[in-house]
């Protein structure tokens, strides 16, 4: 469930579109605001906030629909803190109260923060276009990994 907003635009995308000779299109991202921070909550009841984005999507498909992978950037950057202090590029290397047992396997995961991004994938169901404008509008489902504690 969405918290933040019921919809997002990722605005001012610039793309190269390829449309083959069958009528099947290539799209590449290369430039725009191709992200939007947004939180959303879990059946369970749980806030967490993620990061929408297609950068750099790489897609194939026709005028009906297309399919793709993007990069999926770390939420945080490498100067973020957690509660505890710990980031990727500042803070502690674990948990203040928890020095000796900071290497431990148990803690490896809590204590390691990372801000490498990951691979994710869409499918873009096609409902309009505009050509004057450009804009492409529809309905996506979208794949993507990604943590909200750097690690």
């Amino acid at each position: 469930k969405l918290m933040t907003r019921l919809t997002y635009t990722l605005d001012g995308i610039r793309a190269d579109l390829t449309v083959g000779g069958d009528g099947s299109w290539k799209i590449k991202e290369i430039d725009g605001i191709d992200y939007a921070a947004t939180t959303v909550q879990l059946a369970g009841g749980e806030r967490v906030p993620f990061l929408f984005t297609v950068k750099n999507l790489d897609a194939k498909g026709d005028a009906n629909q297309f399919l793709g992978q993007f990069d999926v950037p770390s939420y945080r950057g490498a100067t973020f803190l957690d509660p505890k202090g710990r980031g990727g590029a500042t803070g502690y290397d674990t948990a203040v109260a928890l020095p000796a047992a900071g290497d431990s396997e148990e803690l490896a995961k809590e204590n390691y923060k990372s801000t490498a991004a990951s691979v994710g994938t869409i499918a873009f169901k096609v409902a309009k276009v505009n050509a004057e404008t450009g804009e492409v509008a529809g309905v996506f489902e979208s794949i993507q990994p990604t943590d909200t504690d750097l690690g």
